[in-house]
C-alpha cells in the first residue's frame, strides 16, 4: 500500500468515527433526554475510536513514512479535527436540548 492510500484511509476512517460516535450519543441523548450524557458518550466513544484509529494509523505507516513531517502533520490535523468536533457537538446538542426535540 502506498502512502496516499494510507492516509486516505485514515481520514475516512475519522469520518466514519465522527458519524458512528456522534449516533450513538444522539441515541443515548434522545432516550436519557440530557445533552450532557449523550455528549459525555459522543467524547468517551470517539476519543476510544481516536486512539484506535491513531494506534492503527501509526503501525500501517510504520515501514512507509514513520518520523517524517507528513505523518506528523496527519496525527495533528486528525487531532485539531477532533476538537473541533467535539466543540461543535457540544452546542449542536446543546441546541436540540433546548428546543424540547425530546419533550413528547
Amino acid at each position: 500500500m502506498d502512502i496516499q492510500s494510507v492516509v486516505n484511509l485514515f481520514y475516512l476512517y475519522l469520518f466514519v468515527v465522527i458519524v458512528i460516535s456522534f449516533l450513538i450519543g444522539y441515541v443515548s441523548m434522545k432516550k436519557s433526554k440530557s445533552h450532557k450524557m449523550g455528549f459525555l458518550i459522543i467524547v468517551s466513544l470517539s476519543f476510544v475510536l481516536l486512539m484506535l484509529l491513531l494506534q492503527w494509523f501509526q503501525s500501517t505507516s510504520a515501514a512507509l513514512f514513520i518520523g517524517t513531517i507528513p505523518w506528523l502533520f496527519n496525527q495533528a490535523i486528525a487531532i485539531l479535527v477532533y476538537l473541533i468536533y467535539v466543540i461543535i457537538t457540544w452546542f449542536v446538542l446543546k441546541r436540540l436540548n433546548n428546543r424540547n426535540i425530546f419533550s413528547s
